[in-house]
């Protein structure tokens, strides 16, 4: 597509799918070779007040604050601190979990690479406010399933938070190394080890070592600095009303002192972008260096499998093979916040999409537009899977059973008409199209997935992968 065809085929493509899921605002930016390309805003930062959100609109990052946690990380090891093998409990001599033969092995490569063997744990519900000021009270929440209510308690110190998830009752998922589970405590943790090693918070290390020396004058953890910053984003929700989905302003952003490292940094796309350059030339920003060139390739190494093509490196997603290409990304979603990032070193090509809405398709969005810009169609595939693979019925008969990742959270995998199924939690289904040995993909919320399901060593299925969490199979 010639001049800005694309941008026309782009837009064409995102604009339906934006308005089918209801988004009050998204921003989209592309820069090439650290130079601006695209920058879109679509809808608003304010819907009361219609105000147009803007690449300095000051939104959520989410999750994409794990890769800042690593590359902290990573400048602790360059300054002889600290080193990636050095085992936690070196840090962390206080952390405990109930299989602790397997926590002595745990070091800090398994909880940048979410191998470390935690599942999915309710701390969360005890760290941040709009959490802990909840339905927690109520018999019946899932957290009392798990922590026993004397032993819950509002969590300020990275103390505390050791000290809860000592007194939860939940199982590992093996030895180091062996599952890729996606852990936010991990990475909160992480963040307890760069505030011990480095002497500083967290968040003013981040400040002092990434965000200035990178010129992200926008960027903060700190709510209390949201007031100063000219244009700042609303947060919406979503809810159920008289059967229908509503989308309403929520005043009050996410608050906690104490799980920042795993996603809570305030960005603008103009920052983002600054960023994304570390990962894109191999540590700098202008000629500012944030890494080595050294550190850069061990975060966006594939170290472990993820699912079908992808990996994960430090604090970052990689398919090694993107239309012939490296894509590294992530994405990230709390309440009032969808983000996505993506960087192909190779074509320098580096984007960022935010969104007011957890829901929103922030990932598709912000592919849709790499693929428009790259000439391809927005809604292009990367992933070319086999159309003609089949199973039979005794085959699919091998994954039929119930999953579990958390005592709240189950799929089930059955046979309806024939075909493979998947129920999830809110009795959706998902037939699933068999696309490799023990790889299925679907389509859920705008969005291709695929699912991966995992044998023991005597090739008998123990669990599966939707996404980035694992399930484990439940015994009949």
């Amino acid at each position: 597509m010639g001049g800005n065809a694309w941008v026309t085929a782009y837009v064409e493509a995102a604009t339906p799918l934006m308005e089918r899921c209801g988004v009050p605002g998204v921003i989209v930016g592309l820069n090439r070779d650290g130079k601006s390309v695209y920058r879109q805003g679509f809808g608003y930062r304010d819907l009361e007040q219609r105000r147009a959100i803007t690449a300095n609109t000051v939104m959520g990052i989410a999750s994409i604050t794990k890769s800042f946690t690593c590359a902290a990380i990573m400048q602790l090891q360059e300054a002889g601190k600290l080193t990636v093998h050095d085992p936690v409990l070196a840090y962390l001599p206080e952390f405990r979990t109930p299989a602790q033969a397997y926590t002595e092995r745990m070091t800090i490569h398994h909880f940048m690479t979410h191998t470390s063997g935690l599942p999915v744990l309710p701390t969360d519900y005890l760290a941040i406010k709009w959490l802990a000021d909840g339905d927690i009270r109520s018999e019946n929440h899932p957290i009392h399933r798990q922590i026993r209510k004397d032993d819950q308690k509002w969590i300020n110190t990275y103390e505390d938070f050791m000290e809860v998830i000592s007194k939860t009752d939940f199982a590992l998922l093996g030895p180091p190394g062996a599952q890729f589970n996606y852990s936010n405590d991990a990475y909160t943790l992480l963040g307890a080890i760069i505030e011990r090693v480095s002497g500083m918070l967290y968040e003013e290390y981040i400040k002092a070592h990434i965000l200035e020396p990178a010129g992200m004058l926008n960027s903060s953890f700190a709510l209390s600095d949201l007031p100063r910053y000219q244009e700042v984003t609303t947060i919406y929700h979503l809810r159920e009303k008289d059967g229908e989905k509503e989308i309403y302003a929520d005043p009050n952003w996410e608050d906690t002192q104490v799980v920042m490292a795993s996603g809570h940094l305030n960005s603008t796309v103009h920052d983002m972008l600054r960023y994304a350059e570390i990962y894109r030339t191999g540590g700098l920003v202008g000629s500012e260096r944030i890494l080595s060139a050294e550190s850069v390739k061990m975060m966006t190494h594939p170290h472990v499998q993820v699912g079908y093509g992808q990996y994960y490196g430090y604090g970052l997603f990689v398919t090694p093979d993107y239309y012939g290409a490296t894509l590294l990304e992530h994405s990230g979603g709390i309440k009032g916040v969808a983000s996505q990032m993506m960087i192909i070193p190779e074509r320098g090509v580096t984007g960022i999409a935010m969104a007011n809405l957890a829901a929103a398709p922030i990932i598709p969005l912000l592919h849709y537009a790499v693929n428009s810009l790259e000439n391809r169609s927005p809604t292009a595939s990367h992933r070319a899977f086999p159309d003609d693979l089949s199973i039979s019925c005794e085959q699919m008969n091998q994954y039929v059973g119930t999953y579990r990742a958390t005592v709240d959270h189950n799929v089930a995998i059955t046979i309806e008409h024939a075909a493979l199924t998947l129920i999830s939690r809110g009795g959706e289904k998902h037939f699933l199209q068999p696309v490799g040995d023990d790889y299925f993909a679907i389509k859920a919320d705008e969005e291709e997935q695929v699912i991966r399901f995992h044998r023991d060593g005597e090739g008998k299925v123990k669990g599966l992968s939707v996404g980035v969490h694992y399930f484990s199979i439940v015994a009949e």
